[in-house]
């Protein structure tokens, strides 16, 4: 396996793992009256903290993947992977399940980017 999929799914994974988290760990932000307080609300959130940077640090390989690989290639298979690793993490954290058109849907977009990305081997 090339070292640049390996990236795209470690990146794939940084943004899709991170992406539930977050919502977890910002959890009563909105019983908070003002900007400020939703600030430091954030700030004081340990876990909440150390998965935005998790996923900001997805952020920064996302570009750095951008200057070595094509661009064509990389954008639609992280976006679908991030997609697939986000539901899986939600579920894992008892978001609500994916329905049979959800389902069907992710499974589309990774087989539409299968095959957008078979004819460039």
């Amino acid at each position: 396996m090339d070292i640049s999929v390996l990236k795209m799914i470690f990146v794939a994974l940084l943004w899709g793992g991170t992406n539930p988290l977050i919502k977890k760990f910002s959890c009563g932000i909105e019983k908070c009256p003002s900007n400020l307080s939703k600030v430091w609300f954030l700030s004081t959130r340990p876990f909440y903290l150390l998965s935005l940077i998790s996923n900001q640090l997805g952020s920064v390989l996302f570009y750095a993947l951008l200057g070595s690989t094509e661009l064509g290639v990389t954008v639609p298979v992280v976006n679908s992977l991030t997609l697939l690793f986000t539901c899986l993490v939600g579920y894992l954290l008892g978001e609500e399940r994916f329905g049979r058109k959800g389902v069907v849907g992710t499974v589309l977009i990774m087989a539409g980017t299968v095959l957008c990305n078979a004819e460039k081997q």
